[in-house]
């Protein structure tokens, strides 16, 4: 066992196993109540309210800047005269973008053709199906059955 330097001068003599028990006893005591207020610590550091409570006009500035930066630019559409087109084409710096046009509203009319024509569709689809399995059905019927020699 290894002693510390301090334990030596206070009397000169390696402390004894009882004083060793009795020190380390109040280090356990000592860690409950120390791992208790970290714990209490970091759960008042990971709540977002103490900042605000103890920082409000830094969080105020947080939340301005968040809220300048998330809110996009404003467009800015300028509809230029013939001579500004000009002089741009000329510089070759006019881009022109199409605008996409907005898609048709349907009518009550062709919704319901669209139904219908779906409707009639999956309908011709599954009658198929049913006579493609009765043909097939009744030529494995017809069919001389065939038996697998044993082994």
């Amino acid at each position: 066992m290894s002693t510390t330097h301090q334990q030596l001068e206070q009397n000169g003599l390696p402390p004894s196993a009882y004083e060793i028990r009795n020190r380390m006893e109040r280090i356990r005591t000592r860690l409950d109540g120390d791992v208790d207020g970290l714990m209490t610590n970091a759960q008042r550091l990971a709540d977002w309210r103490y900042y605000v409570r103890a920082y409000p006009w830094a969080s105020l500035a947080v939340v301005a800047a968040v809220g300048y930066f998330a809110v996009p630019r404003r467009v800015e559409i300028t509809s230029p005269d013939a001579e500004t087109l000009e002089r741009l084409a000329r510089k070759n710096r006019l881009v022109v973008k199409q605008a996409p046009r907005g898609e048709e509203k349907k009518s009550l009319a062709g919704s319901v053709a669209n139904m219908v024509g779906n409707t009639l569709l999956r309908a011709g689809i599954a009658y198929m199906g049913q006579q493609a399995g009765r043909v097939l059905g009744e030529q494995a019927a017809s069919s001389p059955r065939q038996e697998v020699p044993k082994t």
